[in-house]
Parts: structure tokens; sequence; C-alpha cells
């Protein structure tokens, strides 16, 4: 094998000083001696997960691998020309009077040459090769058209799961269409064939819309329609997809200035963008115009950056990421879940992680791939990233990415993507931050409803009753006091559906008692507790994480005296892990580093699962699905305050 090839010789010039191979320059003189009508296959091979690798390890062990693979492809390849082309792509020109089915028995070969147990199991699960091949080829039709052909192959192996080889007969068709789709993608925009459709980003909790998600379709004249999966990696290959970016962004923009007023008008919209615009010299220029121009709130948009991006681009995107987070605009790690999800999680300041759609896991599925998920969505939840996942197909995955802890998802189970007007006219019922729902306001006259009448409670307990609240208007909820939910109310836990929020409310203890709740709210892996009393003089404001049994997240300020009415506000911020207590309109304490519960099971009032009932009154009881601000709790006390038949905070004026 290889005989055409005896007597071509490497010199210092063309050989690549690491591994010894050919450098590209030494395949051109290969090429130069090699008559015209000589017929070669060739080979194009790139090194999966390598930059990883270096990232991970070092670029001293990225070289060391290196020249194992020029090793490992000298002696597979034996007699043929081997070249490393640069960084971890490598060309190999082989004889064309061997066999397609030969040479293709080498490829498994050359993949199992990685497990050598060299590099270690960590290092070797990462690697694989992505070959794109190209068959009796001859050298008079020229080195570029042959090498940008295989490259073509390689590079369909590469996006399309990587680990394996195509031939590139079988690709002309889509390299054509590839190629058909860039001569016409800047045409597209201008003649409105791009379509820009929204998909409901859903709040699993409740199946009410949270946000939409921009998809884009294109009716390609003669092609039909073409999604996103057909076209944006040509986009991406050639560099069209900055522009691309650029129109979908300013279209959003528009939308958002001629929602407000409407149902949609605070509503969140994902945008998939991609690192190569935001990292352009003019890209977060022209964002930070299009919000000013249509006058847009930054943080309702969300802009989806895919995993591999940060992995490519690290340093450079890093600083752009940061730009986008200081000018307001939330960040995604967008199908997030491979093997380096780790490192990107690590270096880049995200808020959000949508997960890649292979970790949506079937109804009913075994084995590992639960667990993984559940593992995945746990850390998340830990590190304060809002948690969206992909492809939701059935209720019962609903059912279990709610239970693990994401709080929204999308997929065909929630709907297609439609036009903006079908979108508005859909869903514009349906949503979850319109305030059409919350803040949930409870006035205690005579009932148990909240004044919307959607979220009513119930007694538990003989003693509990009506009295004077704290404004003639509102009335207040009396607690008897007892033993251990004796005496309390249980609120729909719906109220608590949110990772942020805010839970405020008058108080009013009868007498001095110590640990007794007047909100207690249980989660699968935790509580949080409001208690007017701690048997030290203080109020209290708790969230304890039942996986930590060791830290209790308290903030402590003082008593709420008894037979006096004070005004308390407890908030909790889910991207920060901050947690405050407002006493009376003024902030009293915080505390960093509180972890995030996920899903609520039980909403109390009056008490709780380990300590007497409380004795006393509870009145305008309002929950949020928002952090409130300082400003809002103090002007909130002075409404009261200011309130013509406000009664004092004795009760008895």
């Amino acid at each position: 094998m290889g005989e055409m090839f005896i007597g071509i010789k490497g010199t210092e010039v063309n050989t690549d000083y690491l591994t010894g191979l050919f450098n590209r320059r030494g395949l051109n003189d290969v090429w130069e001696q090699l008559p015209l009508d000589t017929m070669v296959h060739c080979i194009y091979i790139d090194v999966d997960n390598f930059k990883l690798v270096n990232d991970i390890y070092g670029h001293s062990k990225g070289d060391e691998l290196l020249v194992f693979i020029g090793r490992l492809l000298r002696k597979i390849f034996e007699g043929q020309i081997v070249v490393r082309m640069g960084g971890d792509e490598f060309v190999i020109i082989c004889d064309g009077k061997q066999s397609a089915s030969h040479v293709e028995k080498l490829f498994p070969v050359l993949q199992d040459g990685l497990k050598s147990g060299e590099f270690g199991e960590s290092i070797e699960a990462m690697l694989s090769f992505s070959i794109g091949v190209i068959y009796s080829q001859w050298v008079r039709d020229g080195l570029n058209r042959i090498l940008q052909q295989c490259d073509e192959a390689m590079y369909f192996v590469k996006k399309n799961g990587k680990g394996s080889y195509i031939v590139y007969d079988q690709i002309k068709g889509h390299v054509e269409k590839q190629k058909a789709i860039k001569d016409r993608a800047l045409l597209a925009m201008e003649r409105e064939e791009m379509q820009i459709l929204l998909r409901p980003v859903i709040y699993l909790q409740t199946s009410e819309v949270y946000a939409a998600e921009v998809v884009l379709h294109w009716n390609f004249p003669g092609l039909g329609v073409l999604t996103e999966v057909e076209f944006m990696p040509v986009f991406v290959q050639y560099g069209i997809v900055a522009q691309v970016d650029a129109f979908v962004f300013e279209q959003i923009c528009l939308w958002k200035n001629q929602w407000k007023g409407t149902a949609l008008e605070h509503l969140d919209v994902y945008m998939k963008i991609s690192g190569l615009y935001i990292m352009q010299k003019d890209g977060i220029r022209n964002i930070r115009r299009c919000l000013e121009k249509y006058q847009v709130s930054p943080g309702e948009i969300k802009l989806c950056i895919e995993e591999n991006d940060f992995l490519e681009n690290k340093d450079r995107l890093h600083f752009a990421v940061e730009s986008l987070i200081y000018i307001g605009l939330g960040v995604a790690i967008n199908n997030f879940g491979s093997a380096s999800s780790l490192m990107v999680l690590q270096n880049i300041p995200s808020q959000i992680l949508k997960l890649d759609a292979k970790l949506t896991v079937a109804e009913g599925q075994s084995g590992a791939a639960p667990h993984i998920l559940r593992n995945v969505i746990s850390l998340g939840r830990d590190l304060h990233r809002y948690i969206v996942a992909q492809e939701i197909r059935n209720a019962g995955q609903v059912e279990l990415l709610a239970n693990y802890g994401a709080q929204f998802g999308t997929g065909d189970f929630y709907g297609d993507a439609v036009e903006e007007p079908e979108f508005h006219q859909k869903y514009g019922k349906r949503l979850f931050l319109t305030g059409n729902r919350f803040p949930v306001r409870y006035s205690f006259d005579g009932h148990l409803r909240d004044e919307k009448g959607e979220y009513e409670g119930e007694y538990v307990g003989k003693g509990l009753g009506y009295a004077d609240g704290v404004v003639r208007s509102q009335q207040a909820l009396v607690f008897p006091g007892g033993r251990v939910k004796e005496n309390l109310v249980m609120l729909p836990k719906k109220i608590m559906h949110s990772d942020n929020y805010s839970i405020c409310f008058w108080v009013y203890p009868e007498i001095e008692q110590a640990w007794t709740s007047a909100v207690y709210v249980t989660f699968a892996d935790g509580f949080l507790s409001l208690i007017p009393g701690t048997g030290q003089g203080t109020f209290c404001f708790r969230i304890k994480d039942d996986r930590d049994p060791n830290e209790w997240h308290d903030i402590f300020c003082r008593q709420a005296l008894p037979e006096q009415w004070s005004y308390v506000c407890a908030t909790y911020d889910m991207v920060t892990g901050i947690s405050k207590l407002y006493f009376n309109g003024l902030l009293v304490g915080s505390r960093e580093h509180v972890p995030s519960l996920k899903v609520a099971e039980k909403v109390m009032l009056g008490g709780d699962e380990y300590q007497n009932s409380f004795q006393g009154k509870l009145a305008g009881v309002e929950f949020y699905h928002y952090v409130v601000s300082a400003e809002f709790v103090q002007k909130k006390f002075q409404e009261f305050q200011k309130d013509g038949t406000f009664l004092g905070t004795d009760g008895k004026k």
C-alpha cells in the first residue's frame, strides 16, 4: 500500500514541528510531485472536543495528545501521506487503487485507537474523530476543490453527532442546498421571505405563558418552508448569521414597543443569538441602539447563546456577555447539558439554562437518564439559574421536570410557533406576568377568598374568626392559638409558584409566644417561616434547606410586640440568592447565599408543622411573584398610615 508515495520526503520547512507529519505546505509540495493522472482518496479528520482538553487540562496535555494522534495516524495509514493541517485537523491522502471498503474498515480502528489508556478515562471519554471522505479523485482536478469537499463532509459529521464518518457523495445534494441557502440569505430578509414566529414558554407549575420564544422559518422559493435546523448552520458557517441576528433583534424591539398597553406589554422574549454577532465591533452598540430607539426594557429580552459558542470563544464572549448583562439584558446558555457544560457554567455569568433537548427524558424512562436530568437541574438551581426545558411532548415530562425543579418549558405539548398576531390572540389571556393574577391579596372580609376569588383558603380548626383590621375597609383574620396544626389556614400552594417572591402582611400577636409561625411554606426540599416572636425578643424570617441540616438562613429583627400591629415584608431573589426582611417600612436585615427551594407543597397562615398555633391577628396578607423594592415597601406602609380609616398600630384608634 502506498507505493506511489515512495520517495516523497519531508523537509524542515514542510513538516509540522510538533508531530513530524507534513504541514499544509508539505501537502502542496507532495501534490505537485504527483502525476496528473494519479487517482487518490482524501480523508479529512477533526478531533472532537480537543479544545475542551486544552481548556481543562492545559496546552501541554493537548500537545501530548496531538503527538499521540500523529503516531496513531501514521500507524493505521502506513505508507500514505499524513498531514497536520493545523490545530486539531488532519488530512490523509491515500492511494486511489485501494477499495473504499478497505479504507472504511480503518475508521473503527482509528476511533478505538483513542482508547489507549495513555491519557486516562476522563480525557479519552471526551474524544472521537469526525471524518469526511471523498473517493477516487484525479490529481488534475485540483487539491483545493478536493479538500473543500472533503472538509464539507467532515463538517457535516461535526454538526450531526460527531464520532463518525460520511462520504461526500452522500451529502452532495445537501451541500448544494446549503450553497443555494447561502446565496439567497441576505435577499430573504429584504423580500420578507424570513418569518419570525413566536412559541410559548410555559411556567410548568401552572401552565401559564411566561415568555415567548422566537422561532425562524424561511419560505424558500423552490424548496418550501425551511426550519432553523436547515438554514441556521449555513448562516453560521458562512458568517451570515450576524445580519440575521440584527434583523430579528430589531423586529423584537419593534413588537415590544407595539405591545405597550396590551396584555403582552411585559412579556419576556427569548431570542437565539450568535456569539459572532455580539462579539463583532458594532454588535452590542446596535443592540443598545435598538433598545433606546423603541424604548424597550432590556430585562424583558433574554438572549440565548449556544453552549458551543462559549467553548470556542471563551474570553471574548465572556466580555461580551458581561456587557449585555450590564445593559440589563437576560442571558441564557442554550442547549446546556453536554460534556463541556460545567466549564461553561463556571466561566460565563448567565442567568438562564436552556437544557439540551436530549436531557428531556421520556415518561417512564429508566436507567441513568432521569438521575442525570435531576442532578443537572439541581446544579442549576443551586447556582441560582432559571431552568428552561426544551422539546416537551407530554404531561408526564411536565410533571417530572416540575418535580425536579425546572421552572419553564417549551415544546410541541404546549403549541406550535405562530405569527405574532395569532400569538397575541391565542395566549394573551394565559399570561403569567401580566399582573392579572398577582399580587394575591387577602382582606378577610368574612371569608378566605382573595380579592379576585381565585385562591380561596381552607380552615383547619374551629376557633378562627374575623375582627377589625388595620384599616376599617379590611378585616383581620383571628387565630385562637392551640396545639400544633390545631388552628390554621391552608392556602392554595400555587400562590408560591414563583422562585422570586415577596410576602407582606400586618401581624398582631395577642400574647408573647415563642416560635409560632404567622406564615409557613413547605417545599420539596425545605421550608420558609415568618415568626413574630422567637422567645429571644426578635422577629425571624427563616429559610431552611433540608439538604443541609446544619444551615439555617435566618434574619432577625426586633420582636412584633403583643397587642400592637406591625407591618412585615419578606423577599427572596432567586438570581442573587439574597433574602431581605422589612419591618414597619424599613429594611432591617438581609442575607446572602440563601438556597433556592424547589416546588411549594403547603402554604399555611397561623401555624406550622412543628410548633403551637399562632394566637393573634393577621391582616392585609399579600403574595407577590417578584421581589418588591425597598421604596415599594415603605410606600405601602405609609399608604396604610395615611388612610383615613387607619386604626393605629395598637388597633384602638
